[in-house]
């Protein structure tokens, strides 16, 4: 619902009603053209004024003429210094935008609209029936109530988040993506010490996806905590991706990362116990327990436990980590893969094998998110292949609660903010209330 939804409701404002609620939609696509409409939309309330209360303008001055209108010492008394100031600087940004005489960012935008919002309610509060007080929320700009989602304690703005690895710490995207937007960012995969990866090519195209072996290359949980979060903590929910070579390692990581700016662990148990004979975590039941206890002993944190797709019995897995305490489970990983260059005969991949990422995946993974949800009580974030809001909406109808999208951030940097938008329409077409309604409601 839009801030200045208020104005709607009330037949007396139809003069600018309309033309604030623009101003505020438009701002999701592009901040100049909502500064752009912010002018109109202000001017109209201001002649909207003179004309239901001439006696404000005691020059009676051309109500054409909008500058004469404000500089009516009438004007002037009755609005107060503040609220004057406000007007003319959102007409003074409105100027600038209509003339193409700057680039505005997000945030100017939003103070245009907020100063907007001031004088309007303003006018509420001064002619209109039933006053009730407001406060500007900027949230209101970005999110939609249809797809406001709380996972775990976790309140989001909405249930799309990006999956790790193909989202960096999230602060890459900025200049691409609506950050506030996002349920929250899975951000790149945190190991005990820092990591160069693996040697040779890390990455290789397929048909519909990706094959990556980047061997979790990251800078270290110390790094990480001292110089990363600091920077991220406070635009948009951190979910921090871990990964150990024992049970041991995850313990001590998720007691390390129990810190505030931190939403959410995730386990990423799709790598060899070294302590085990190198027995991958996330295919044996009894280890993927392990893991998800060791990590719900050391931290107060959700801990959403992140499955490997490589397995004969996808639900085996799910229940041990359920039963072990996990709060949440997502799914799926990549699925393993290789290609062999023809030329030379030898594996693309300096790994020689890599995970499979992609369009290609997501049967397989709409496959797995179903059968996942019919044996666990706990909400799971699906993932693999996400390409579009239809892309998502399977995955909601398999029984997921909330999304994440991976390798189509590599072709697409704001695809997160278009599946979004698709999700909403999707939503308001079916004449659904909220995302909640179609979870699990595959026939």
């Amino acid at each position: 619902m839009s801030n200045f939804a208020f104005l709607k409701e009330k037949s007396e404002y139809a003069l600018f009603a309309n033309d604030c609620i623009e101003a505020e939609e438009i701002l999701k696509k592009s901040a100049d053209s909502s500064i752009k409409l912010a002018r109109p939309a202000l001017d109209a309330a201001i002649k909207w004024l003179y004309l239901h209360d001439k006696k404000l303008f005691q020059n009676k001055t051309n109500p054409e003429n909008l500058f004469a209108l404000m500089e009516d010492n009438s004007f002037k008394i009755a609005v107060g210094k503040n609220l004057l100031r406000k007007i003319h600087a959102c007409r003074k940004f409105g100027n600038a935008a209509i003339h193409n005489e700057k680039n505005f960012s997000t945030e100017d935008a939003v103070t245009c609209l907020n100063n907007l919002f001031d004088f309007v309610q303003w006018i509420d509060m001064r002619y209109g029936e039933n006053y009730a007080p407001r406060i500007f929320d900027v949230d209101e700009i970005f999110t939609s109530s249809l797809l406001k989602t709380e996972i775990c304690g976790i309140k989001m703005n909405t249930p799309v988040l990006t999956a790790s690895g193909t989202f960096g710490f999230g602060e890459e995207f900025e200049d691409f993506v609506d950050l506030k937007r996002l349920g929250g960012v899975m951000v790149k995969c945190i190991t005990p010490k820092p990591r160069a990866g693996n040697k040779g090519v890390r990455i290789t195209e397929t048909p519909a996806g990706m094959l990556n072996c980047i061997g979790l290359e990251n800078p270290g949980v110390e790094i990480f905590l001292t110089e990363i979060l600091p920077r991220i903590k406070n635009k948009f929910n951190v979910i921090v991706n871990i990964s150990g070579g024992s049970v041991e390692e995850y313990g001590n990581l998720a007691k390390l990362l129990d810190v505030d700016g931190v939403a959410a662990i995730e386990l990423n148990i799709s790598c060899p116990n070294v302590k085990d004979g190198g027995i991958i975590f996330g295919t044996n039941a009894k280890a993927a327990a392990e893991v998800t206890a060791a990590a719900k002993k050391n931290t107060k944190k959700p801990v959403i436990v992140k499955l490997s797709p490589n397995v004969t019995d996808i639900t085996e897995i799910a229940r041990a980590v359920e039963s072990a305490g996990a709060d949440c489970i997502s799914l799926i990983n990549t699925l393993m893969g290789m290609e062999i260059n023809i030329h030379t005969w030898k594996p693309t991949l300096g790994n020689i094998t890599g995970g499979l990422s992609g369009g290609a995946v997501k049967p397989v993974a709409v496959r797995m998110v179903y059968q996942v949800a019919q044996v666990v009580k706990v909400p799971i974030i699906g993932m693999g292949g996400i390409r579009s809001a239809e892309d998502a909406v399977e995955f909601f109808l398999a029984g997921a609660s909330a999304v994440a999208v991976g390798t189509a951030n590599f072709a697409n940097p704001n695809v997160t903010n278009e599946i979004i938008d698709g999700l909403e329409n999707y939503l308001r077409k079916k004449n659904l209330n909220s995302i909640k309604e179609i979870v699990g409601k595959i026939k």
